[in-house]
């Protein structure tokens, strides 16, 4: 390699490694400045990884930790999943203070600038943007913004399934592999599966009679987990077209067939669970997909299990059954 080539690497390996280095804000999450010399703060994010880019109009958990790194930041604004005029101003606010362009628009620079460097002791809004995202990868966190134990281990978790060092300290390539996902299409606020997660495990404990209203009117006297998973992709923006309508846990299997959405194999965050072969009879049970783990166990979020919302965890679809029902396959939501 002649001299000038190796001098031309050089100073393109500075400038990405500066660009992921940016100045975080001063908040009570983030790392002390003498701390943040780990392998994580060094680290440039992933070449092949994509950003979300999130503008005003957009919904999500994605969205929602956009507001909680920005109010971290000290710019007001509510977590509420919500891309309104208040986070565009507070977005473009921010840019403004690290002299990024005012856009209102939260992409890969103004990503990089909000992900501060956490770890074991840390609190407050950062940590529980961490946390919320710390979830959509299967780990059952209290959102409460408090960086224990817990979220150490899911940090850890999350930094071995993709091969970074499992130091706990959730710096920028750890929220690169929680946020910027390969291959993921630029503008993609968070997908249609990572929403339909998300409105599941926000449901977890609510039980009968009053508790399950929301998804059906008389729950109290009928079955009500065929409605729950209906109700759940509706919430999450699967168009109502789209959405089986039936509270018959195995006629939702049978919907699936009909319209090409059913699989016996490969579950995926987001797929609904059928236990008992698709027909348009009675009894079996269904439920959402929230986490599959390597071994091929699934985690579940279930309407009318033990007459709430449970949340079920490590269930092997091999062997595992459901009100004398086995597993029989998962129906996805179309174009997911």
């Amino acid at each position: 390699m002649t001299l000038p080539s190796i001098f031309f690497r050089a100073i393109v390996t500075a400038a990405l490694t500066g660009a992921m280095l940016a100045p975080a804000a001063a908040v009570t999450s983030a790392a002390p400045a003498s701390h943040v010399a780990s392998t994580e703060a060094a680290a440039a994010r992933p070449a092949t990884a994509t950003w979300p880019a999130l503008r005003q109009g957009a919904r999500g958990v994605d969205v929602a930790t956009a507001q909680d790194l920005l109010a971290a930041a000290g710019h007001r604004v509510s977590a509420d999943g919500v891309f309104g005029t208040a986070t565009t101003r507070a977005v473009k606010d921010f840019q403004k203070s690290r002299r990024l362009a005012a856009d209102g628009v939260v992409g890969a620079r103004t990503w990089t600038a909000l992900s501060v460097t956490l770890r074991s002791g840390g609190k407050g809004r950062a940590v529980r943007a961490l946390q919320r995202q710390l979830g959509q990868e299967g780990h059952q966190l209290a959102v409460d913004g408090v960086f224990g134990a817990g979220t150490a281990s899911a940090v850890r978790a999350v930094q071995r399934a993709h091969g970074l060092s499992a130091d706990g300290v959730a710096g920028p390539r750890t929220w690169a592999a929680l946020l910027a996902a390969p291959g993921r299409p630029s503008g993609d606020v968070s997908t249609p599966r990572k929403r339909i997660v998300a409105t599941a495990r926000g449901q977890i404990g609510a039980s009968e009679p009053s508790g399950c209203r929301t998804y059906l009117k008389d729950c109290a006297r009928t079955a009500w987990c065929a409605a729950f998973v209906s109700w759940t992709w509706r919430k999450a923006g699967v168009p109502s077209a789209a959405v089986p309508r039936t509270l018959v846990a195995r006629e939702v299997g049978l919907w699936g067939q009909r319209n090409g959405l059913f699989h016996r194999t490969h579950p995926k965050p987001g797929d609904i669970v059928v236990w008992g072969e698709p027909a348009a009879k009675t009894g079996g049970h269904v439920g959402i997909v929230v986490a599959v783990h390597a071994d091929g166990r699934i985690d579940t979020v279930d309407g009318n299990y033990r007459n709430k919302v449970t949340f079920r965890k490590n269930i092997d679809p091999r062997t595992a059954k459901t009100r004398s029902h086995r597993i029989s396959g998962y129906v996805s939501p179309r174009g997911a």
